[in-house]
C-alpha cells in the first residue's frame, strides 16, 4: 500500500513529466514512463525512499501497427513483459527499446519496487463540435489508483485528478492497470515474529 507521501511525490513527478513535455512544445511522439523507488542509499533508517522516473520514448511511426493505438499497444506490451517472449514481437519491439524495460525490472537493487505505469501522449478533445488539442498523462501505481493529468492546448495550467476507483472501459488506463499486473513483485515476506 503506497503512502501518502508516496502519492504526493508519484503526483509531483507527473506534473514534472508534464511541465518539461510543456517546455518542448507539441507534435511529440508519446512517451511511456517506468517509476520506481528504492530505499535512499544515504538514509540511515530506511524510510527514506528515493524515486527513479524511467522515460521511454515510443517510437511514432511504428505505433500506427496498432490498430487503436495505446488501447492496444499497452496490453501487448504488459502481455509480452508477463510471459518473456519479447524476442517473437518484432511489432512490439519496433515501437521501444524492450530489453531496457526488461533490464529495469530485473534490477536486482534491494527495497526496489514498482510505483507506477505511466503514458504521456497527445490527444483530440471534442468539445461543442470543435477539436481541441490536449496533451495527457495516464498513470497507474501499483494499488490501481488512477491519475490523470491534462493541459488543452494555450491552457497555462494542467489539471490533475486521481481516482481510487478505475473503470473497467478499453482505455490507455486499463493497458497500463495490465503492465502494473504484470510487472509487479510480490511483497517480501515478513520477518517471522518472536514470541516470549
Amino acid at each position: 500500500m503506497l503512502s501518502f507521501n508516496a502519492v504526493h511525490t508519484l503526483t509531483g513527478c507527473l506534473l514534472d513529466v508534464e511541465a518539461r513535455a510543456d517546455q518542448l512544445g507539441w507534435g511529440r511522439p508519446p512517451l511511456l514512463l517506468l517509476i520506481q523507488d528504492r530505499p535512499a542509499p544515504s538514509a540511515t533508517s530506511g524510510t527514506r525512499r528515493e524515486l527513479r522516473a524511467a522515460h521511454l520514448p515510443l517510437n511514432d511511426a511504428r505505433m500506427s501497427r496498432y490498430r487503436a493505438g495505446l488501447t492496444d499497444f499497452l496490453p501487448d506490451l504488459a502481455a509480452t513483459l508477463a510471459a518473456g517472449t519479447h524476442i517473437r514481437r518484432p511489432t512490439l519491439a519496433a515501437c521501444l527499446d524492450i530489453d531496457l524495460i526488461t533490464e529495469l525490472l530485473a534490477e536486482p537493487t534491494p527495497g526496489l519496487r514498482l510505483l507506477a505505469w505511466a503514458v504521456c501522449y497527445e490527444d483530440v478533445l471534442v468539445e461543442s463540435a470543435e477539436p481541441h488539442e490536449i496533451r495527457r498523462i495516464d498513470a497507474v501505481d501499483a494499488d490501481h489508483r488512477a491519475y490523470q493529468i491534462t493541459r488543452l492546448r494555450g491552457e497555462q495550467h494542467p489539471i490533475v485528478f486521481i481516482d481510487e476507483h478505475l473503470g473497467d472501459e478499453a482505455s490507455a488506463q486499463s493497458g497500463l492497470v495490465r503492465l502494473v499486473q504484470a510487472t509487479s513483485r510480490p511483497s517480501p515476506p515478513s520477518p517471522p515474529q518472536r514470541t516470549a
